[in-house]
């Protein structure tokens, strides 16, 4: 019975790595948004498979800008009688929403490759699907969990853009964990570059991330989470006309607490049932800090790992 398990465990992860490489490669065209207030984290398990869904939606379009069915592009006055600017042919359009689905393999202690689809719906286009990308990253520096410390891993992935007349990206970076008891700093720091055919920006692109979460109680934490991008560095132009935002999280981890007690001993012949689920979740509110960021926005996320 033991051997059925895990032998339909291994098969099923199989299968769901191997649906999502031929969506992929079925939905894959040509400028992927990278994936939105994502913190990773640095540690790889050997085996584990994890699933995950990111999701935002955005108040208050970016100023200049308006909500209401492509306005933008036409100039057009919005609700409270201002005057709306036309996106520029290089600007990136806003978004309403967007959500990522992810999926995580570790292939060797250190060492693991994820896949994500990315969907989301600009204030100039119907909602669809706008990446998919596949990244590797490699664990350095391993933190044990529950233990103070430092972790640290790299990160490198290849985006490829879904609409018409958009370039496909590279990104990578270092992520990077600090454990001190009850709280956890984990900060991302991703470089990100143009490439193909529809290349607009002309140098690398910039994105960070950064989340402290402490916790308050068992199985709960809160935190605070800031993210920011510079779409070309040789061409920042000031603050205020980059994106930054930040706003606090509430964090939920559900679990067993008696962990490995009252589990029966087995011989070591005895093959192993299949991995312990384990899920997560968290929702926050991001607050705009400049004029070319949403005012405000509701982002969610939950995890299976297995």
């Amino acid at each position: 019975m033991r051997n059925f398990l895990l032998t339909t465990s291994s098969l099923a992860r199989v299968a769901a790595l191997t649906g999502f490489a031929i969506g992929g490669m079925a939905f894959a065209g040509a400028k992927p948004a990278l994936a939105e207030f994502e913190i990773q984290e640095p540690s790889v398990e050997k085996g584990e498979v994890e699933t995950e869904y990111r999701g935002a939606v955005h108040f208050g379009i970016k100023k200049g800008e308006d909500d209401n069915n492509g306005a933008a592009e036409n100039g057009d006055d919005d609700d409270d009688g201002g005057v709306i600017g036309a996106l520029d042919d290089d600007e990136e359009a806003p978004l309403r929403q967007s959500h990522d689905f992810e999926i995580e393999y570790g292939i060797t202690e250190r060492f693991k490759l994820s896949a994500t689809l990315g969907t989301d719906e600009p204030i100039t286009d119907a909602y669809g699907v706008s990446s998919v990308e596949i990244e590797a990253q490699y664990e350095l520096m391993e933190r044990v969990d529950g233990e103070d410390g430092w972790a640290l891993a790299f990160a490198a992935g290849y985006g490829f853009a879904t609409r018409s007349d958009e370039a496909d990206e590279i990104e990578f970076g270092p992520i990077i964990e600090y454990a001190t008891g009850p709280l956890i700093l984990t900060i991302n720091t991703y470089l990100s570059g143009q490439v193909g055919d529809n290349v607009e920006a002309d140098g690398l692109g910039f994105q960070y991330g950064w989340r402290a979460e402490y916790e308050v109680a068992e199985h709960w934490g809160v935190g605070v989470e800031m993210f920011g991008e510079v779409e070309d560095l040789s061409h920042s132009g000031p603050w205020n006309e980059q994106e930054h935002s930040i706003g606090p999280t509430v964090f939920w981890k559900p679990g067993d607490d008696d962990g490995d007690e009252g589990e029966l001993e087995l011989d070591d012949d005895v093959v192993a049932g299949p991995p312990e689920m384990e899920l997560s979740f968290n929702v926050g509110v991001q607050f705009g800090l400049t004029d070319n960021t949403s005012d405000s926005a509701l982002k969610f996320q939950g995890s299976l790992e297995f």
